[in-house]
């Protein structure tokens, strides 16, 4: 069933290692970053990193070579999507933001059909952007943010990100997150 609260825990997010703001800590390549990683997690004493399967899987897609293998430094776990419960208020409110994102992407894209002016590519770069920015920025947007974020929740762990969206809901729900900053002057110690 749930696990019990352990407070040196931590769950990895992909932004840790593929977000640059993040990666500097670690490594200039994704590959790099994990191999760096990994070390000085090995070195950490009384400290557990878990990763939930999916993010592995998204990890592996950035990294441009093979990563080194993960065991007995980070475990691989699915969150207990069966068991765990949210408050209703968090579906309620998700749902309310996803109202107010779909309409300031119609907006953006109404805006695109009615410049005349500007070229098509650079019309559709900023389209691309803007919509995004509109829709995905700042909300829990990916199944993988969503794992990281019910296993967190499930394992009584601090989850490291840099990803907005899944910092907010974590809030909502109780679920602590450390700065990368902070965490990478915690592990070298």
């Amino acid at each position: 069933m749930f696990q019990r609260k352990q407070s040196n825990s931590y769950v990895l997010d992909t932004s840790m290692f593929v977000n640059p703001d993040a990666r500097k800590y670690f490594g200039q390549s994704v590959h790099d970053a994990v191999v760096n990683f990994l070390a000085m997690a090995a070195k950490a004493k009384g400290i557990r990193f878990y990763m939930t399967p999916s993010v592995l899987k998204e990890l592996k897609y950035f990294a441009e070579k093979e990563l080194p293998s993960f065991k007995n430094t980070i475990t691989i776990k699915a969150p207990s999507l069966y068991e765990l419960k949210i408050p209703a208020i968090i579906m309620y409110k998700f749902i309310d933001e996803l109202r107010t994102r779909v309409n300031a992407g119609l907006r953006v894209s109404e805006k695109f059909v009615k410049d005349e002016k500007t070229p098509i590519e650079e019309k559709l770069h900023k389209l691309r952007v803007q919509y995004k920015e509109s829709l995905r920025e700042g909300i829990l947007d990916s199944e993988e943010d969503f794992e990281v974020l019910m296993l967190a929740k499930e394992m009584g762990a601090t989850i490291m990100t840099l990803d907005q969206g899944l910092v907010k809901a974590a809030e909502e729900l109780g679920v602590k997150c450390m700065a990368i900053d902070s965490f990478y002057e915690h592990i070298k110690e």
